[in-house]
């Protein structure tokens, strides 16, 4: 398997830069200054290359880019079949820590060296503190409140909230970390693949199988699908809401088969809850186990409480009685036709942000598959 830097010689990485960054002769006359910036990205990613091939990095992808530089991929230098390594990362290139905390700090440790630190190449193809404001935890609040989606996102970034630590690492490793063997890793290369949520990545840690400066132990990643020559490919950054891929990553797809909404729900005298819908429609577990208890008649809980503590609890999993589980479901549908209203509406209202407006109309489209699966096994509930 060639190297990345192996697989494109200078005179090839000139004739790449020129179609896919610039547009023209990068040995020709001085750029004008509107294309200075693209002129950074260039030397940037000429820089990125040599480091990784110096690092013992491997892979037969190559990174692409955008002219404006706003949006990095990599595509495949020849055929790619399922089980095909797509990428040898020696442990010994990559920025690790043992928690999420202590990498944001080591990658500000790495930035503030510069020149001195071994892993400039790469900081300086990492996101931007501008780039990443697409992020919601740097939303004003303004921005926030026009998200109807019953407080998941602001609950989210008030958990994400982090006044010690530098803004842009945090970020950073929030958005790029990987969990390897004991530790977190940012791992060259391997984040600038973007994600598909439909592929199950594979990944193994070979031991002692660097080279050269890189000994030690290797991170592989395999495919786990056909690519033709030149097309994209990628990886799972793992099974993905939609709350997680807006809050960690700053993007959305349609019909992620990974989503998850929930709707926080507060019963009188009991602790809130969760109503989680899952991808296919389907209603968590959980939720209508805690609300078969909590609506069952006197003579519903008598016979509830009649079974030992784990058969009891294992009881709720099922249906009480009819008139509890038509309360249940009712109770449900009413619950999820709310909060989809509300998504809905907030959708249509958001006309000059497509993220938030993307974001709710998901949810609301999820919230709506599963109220059609439940008037499907009770057509004739009332809610």
């Amino acid at each position: 398997m060639a190297s990345y830097g192996a697989s494109m010689p200078p005179s090839k990485l000139i004739e790449f830069l020129e179609k896919y960054l610039f547009g023209g002769n990068l040995l020709g006359p001085s750029p004008p200054p509107a294309a200075v910036g693209i002129m950074v990205a260039i030397n940037n990613l000429d820089a990125y290359v040599g480091w990784t091939v110096a690092q013992g990095i491997q892979s037969p992808l190559q990174l692409r880019s955008t002219q404006d530089g706003q949006y990095r991929y990599a595509t495949a230098s020849q055929p790619i079949a399922p089980n095909d390594t797509i990428l040898r990362v020696p442990l010994a290139s990559c920025l690790t820590a043992e928690n999420l905390e202590a990498l944001a700090e080591r990658l500000k440790y790495e930035r503030d060296a510069g020149a001195r630190s071994k892993f400039e190449p790469y900081i300086k193809m990492l996101p931007s503190f501008e780039q990443l404001k697409v992020l919601p935890r740097f939303w004003d609040d303004n921005l926030v409140a026009t998200v109807t989606d019953g407080g998941q996102l602001e609950s989210r970034i008030i958990r994400d909230k982090n006044d010690i630590l530098d803004p842009w690492a945090l970020a950073c490793v929030d958005s790029r970390a990987n969990f390897m063997q004991d530790c977190y890793s940012l791992t060259p290369f391997l984040d600038m693949i973007n994600h598909d949520a439909s592929l199950q990545t594979k990944a193994r840690v070979e031991k002692n199988r660097g080279f050269a400066s890189t000994e030690g132990d290797v991170l592989c990643l395999q495919s786990s699908t056909y690519y033709k020559e030149g097309e994209e490919c990628f990886i799972s950054y793992g099974d993905l809401s939609n709350l997680d891929a807006l809050c960690d990553y700053g993007f959305l797809t349609e019909d992620n088969p990974c989503n998850k909404e929930s709707i926080q729900v507060r019963l009188i005298g009991s602790e809130p809850f969760s109503i989680n819908v899952l991808a296919d429609g389907s209603v968590d577990a959980g939720s209508k186990s805690i609300l078969r208890y909590k609506l069952a008649t006197e003579s519903e809980l008598e016979a509830f409480s009649s079974f030992d503590e784990g058969n009891g609890l294992g009881l709720l999993s099922k249906p009480l009685s009819e008139r509890n589980e038509l309360d249940v479901q009712s109770f449900i549908a009413s619950t999820i036709d709310e909060a989809r209203y509300d998504a809905h509406e907030g959708a249509s209202a958001v006309t000059d942000n497509s993220l938030i407006s993307l974001y709710l109309g998901e949810r609301s489209k999820l919230l709506q598959l599963a109220i059609d699966r439940i008037k499907m096994q009770f057509p004739d509930l009332e809610y």
